[in-house]
């Protein structure tokens, strides 16, 4: 029998701000993941040059480049973490639409994780929007998230001010690259 290779993560920065809280924390995540012998890969959004998705397949923007390159990563993924801001009570643009550019073909049965970043009070809109469209594409989410209030005076340093964030990130990333690797052996 041969000893099973650690799984796949892909961390997925949505937010536009460079620096920003959410993508930061995603780094931190890949970084425990990598430490923990992981095998991963990140994909920042502000790096793609990607189209407004229109939906209509028959268009050339599937065969783009960098939307290649969005949908071969996350079709390689066992689990992708995403991260990004929450704008106006829902998931922020860059983020929505870069989901909306994958198919069932590339999440289907994937384990998904996420961190939203908020410039005012917590609360879940994005993080529950982000699960309606992943259960949508028929794929899992953790039951760890990851929503960050007053995000703009959660690090410092690129740190977390308070430890319990850090520890919230840590694990949603462990929980993300545990049930991966559950999901994937169970597939055979």
């Amino acid at each position: 029998m041969s000893p099973r290779r650690p799984p796949r993560i892909l961390g997925l920065g949505g937010s536009m701000r460079p620096d920003s809280t959410s993508q930061l924390l995603l780094r931190r995540a890949v970084a425990v993941l990598e430490g923990d012998g992981c095998r991963t890969a990140l994909l920042d959004l502000r790096e793609l040059d990607l189209p407004f998705c229109n939906g209509d397949k028959k268009e050339p923007w599937p065969s783009r480049p960098d939307v290649k390159l969005l949908r071969e990563e996350v079709r390689a993924a066992d689990g992708v973490i995403l991260a990004g801001p929450e704008y106006h009570g829902t998931i922020g643009g860059a983020l929505k639409n870069a989901l909306d550019l994958l198919d069932f073909e590339h999440v289907e049965g994937k384990v998904f994780g996420a961190i939203c970043a908020l410039g005012g009070r917590s609360n879940s809109n994005a993080l529950n929007h982000l699960r309606l469209v992943v259960r949508w594409y028929r794929a899992w989410m953790v039951p760890e998230q990851v929503a960050v209030p007053q995000a703009r005076t959660a690090l410092a340093d690129g740190e977390p001010t308070d430890p319990e964030l850090g520890a919230r990130v840590d694990e949603l990333a462990r929980s993300v690259a545990r049930a991966a690797a559950l999901l994937r052996a169970d597939r055979g």
